[in-house]
């Protein structure tokens, strides 16, 4: 009996790659997705010195442990703006200390907001970089390089769990960008419409994805206007002044989240696939206010207490931002207590 050797070309490879990753529907995935997500914190990285103290990193990660459900998968994000606003001179040690905090956390996406485009070309671009070793991912579609016209990171991030897929894209507003703004490197950088990039890129994502999630710095208007043109999108959660601040809304079949500002409240999310449900999503979240029932004894309280007490130089933008902890995050959630009512319902099919 002959043997019959075929030789494929990369590019016949990667036909073939595309075509299995766009062979199952949402129809067939099933599965429950928790997503975790933060925006707008500014480097507030210790609890606000309010009347009734909030936030804080130690207080995010306690959140996060409790909250963790272990029949789900999971996906932490930030929609923007995380480190502080410390001009073009370069990350300092408060953003040196947010960056690698979200690292310990396993954060799976950072987009990139204008916080943390203000930092200047050489800072991000050490910041990027050191992430291609780590679990983060920063993520941007219309930050571009000037001299290439090429997004500057990943403008889209897929995420596999067995048995689904979940897209991510980051977007900028270009308003927040006007000619001569001392905000923008524009030797370096490029802010492209956000509705030219969305339509550059999701088309192809929403197709290999059983759910698309958006990252953005955001207002009311210009989430209408990019839900209007791709209405498949499942989640938008936007740094930006939107109109249901941090109340969940619907538009169409779409969730929209507000991460509200300087990590007072710790949010999650879930979106649930059920063969069942045929083309539909069960949707959930939850939000409670980070206030001193969140504070624990443990690595995340000495780290945050080490930072207060110590002067933390500013990064070199030669340098990498150097990740203090292994896993300081628990997998086994504890209750929770002061809890706000879980919402549940689910999007209806298509057509």
């Amino acid at each position: 009996m002959r043997k019959v050797r075929i030789i494929l070309g990369a590019a016949a490879l990667t036909w073939i790659a595309a075509a299995l990753l766009v062979s199952c529907s949402r129809s067939e995935a099933r599965g429950k997705l928790q997503v975790f997500y933060s925006g707008n914190i500014r480097g507030s990285v210790s609890p606000c010195g309010c009347h009734t103290p909030k936030g804080g990193i130690a207080r995010w990660a306690a959140f996060i442990n409790r909250q963790k459900n272990p029949d789900a998968s999971w996906l932490t994000v930030d929609a923007g703006d995380y480190v502080d606003r410390a001009g073009n001179s370069g990350c300092s040690g408060k953003c040196r200390f947010m960056v690698s905090s979200y690292e310990d956390l396993r954060y799976d996406v950072l987009n990139i907001g204008k916080q943390e485009v203000w930092l200047g070309y050489d800072a991000l671009d050490s910041l990027i970089r050191s992430s291609a070793a780590r679990n983060a991912r920063f993520v941007s579609a219309n930050l571009v390089n000037v001299r290439t016209r090429r997004p500057v990171t990943d403008p889209t991030v897929i995420k596999e769990y067995g048995h689904f897929r979940i897209g991510v894209i980051g977007l900028l507003s270009e308003s927040d960008f006007p000619r001569g703004s001392a905000l923008l490197d524009s030797t370096h950088f490029a802010v492209t419409p956000y509705l030219e990039a969305a339509g550059r890129y999701l088309p192809s994502l929403i197709r290999k994805t059983d759910a698309v999630v958006v990252l953005g710095e955001l207002g009311s208007g210009q989430i209408d206007t990019l839900v209007k043109a791709f209405p498949d999108i499942a989640l938008v959660i936007s740094t930006g002044a939107i109109r249901n601040g941090e109340q969940p809304m619907t538009i169409g079949k779409t969730r929209v989240l507000g991460t509200g500002s300087s990590g007072y409240n710790g949010h999650w999310a879930s979106i649930e696939f059920d063969p069942a449900r045929r083309d539909s999503l069960g949707f959930s979240q939850y939000q409670d206010a980070l206030t001193d029932t969140y504070d624990e004894k443990g690595p995340w309280a000495d780290k945050l207490a080490s930072f207060n007490a110590t002067s933390s130089p500013s990064l070199n933008p030669a340098t990498t931002p150097a990740s203090t902890a292994s896993s300081p995050v628990s997998s086994s959630p504890t209750p929770t207590k002061n809890s706000l009512p879980v919402t549940t319902s689910s999007v209806p099919p298509k057509g």
